[in-house]
């Protein structure tokens, strides 16, 4: 039976994978516990190697089950649905929240309480994989052609409608000295959630997420991959794309022309 306890994972028992799969929650996650026991996770298409790649074979390992992948047709997602109770009991005694947990999600107190980077570090990487984006852009007031026409500049990017989450995010990005700034964005749609958005800016911040926190989601990662290699990441591209960029088959500056 599936119960609700008081943090009765002790913060000296998390591991860096819990740490990690809390964030893969935290993004990409939906728990249900009580009447119906079952955790779903998925994302976009495109990130069907990051889950069949990493996700499923990293919860597979640690909790010795047999999750398989599979398209949710209806939402137009891939990932996976498990009733397996050990991790649902996992969850729940992190204290993630039964249905919608938009705008109360937090980071579990006993992934901070550990007060270990590698935990921190997990967390975010699995936050970053699911819900995170990288992308990079250009200076259209730049005197210097290249930084006018080129995407180059780095933009990394939480987006939240907790506030809690995108602050917690701030203060475990801080350890691994990465700046950032956290703005308010307030929908014209009627009924629809306060989104708080984190930005952090530049080289230097993405050169420290990558060196500490790094990316398992590969259709993610294929723009660092491409920012690395030419210097610039066209904007809009698919993954199948920046494939192609990278192994040539595709010219980068067609994107351009």
């Amino acid at each position: 039976m599936i119960s609700k306890k008081d943090i009765s994972m002790k913060s000296n028992l998390i591991t860096s994978e819990i740490a990690e799969i809390a964030g893969i929650h935290a993004g990409d996650g939906y728990l249900r516990y009580g009447r119906k026991n079952e955790w779903d996770v998925s994302g976009s298409y495109e990130e069907k190697e990051y889950y069949d790649g990493y996700v499923i074979p990293l919860i597979n390992k640690f909790f010795q089950t047999e999750i398989k992948g599979r398209y949710f047709y209806s939402r137009k997602t891939y990932g996976f649905c498990t009733g397996n109770k050990k991790i649902i009991q996992t969850l729940v005694d992190l204290g993630f929240p039964s249905g919608n947990k938009s705008t109360i999600v937090e980071i579990p107190k006993q992934v901070l309480n550990s007060h270990n980077k590698n935990n921190f570090a997990a967390f975010l990487r699995g936050y970053f994989d699911t819900d995170g984006s990288l992308n990079f852009r250009n200076k259209v007031n730049n005197s210097d052609g290249f930084k006018k026409k080129y995407h180059f500049y780095p933009r990394l990017a939480f987006a939240s409608c907790s506030k809690k989450l995108i602050c917690q995010v701030g203060k475990l990005l801080e350890k691994f000295d990465l700046s950032y700034n956290i703005y308010e964005y307030n929908s014209k749609v009627e009924n629809e959630n306060v989104r708080y958005n984190l930005e952090s800016l530049g080289i230097k911040n993405l050169n420290s997420f990558m060196e500490h926190i790094d990316s398992k989601n590969s259709s993610k990662i294929s723009r660092y991959l491409i920012w690395e290699k030419f210097g610039f990441c066209p904007p809009k591209t698919k993954y199948k794309q920046r494939k192609q960029i990278l192994s040539r088959k595709i010219d980068i500056h067609n994107f351009y022309d």
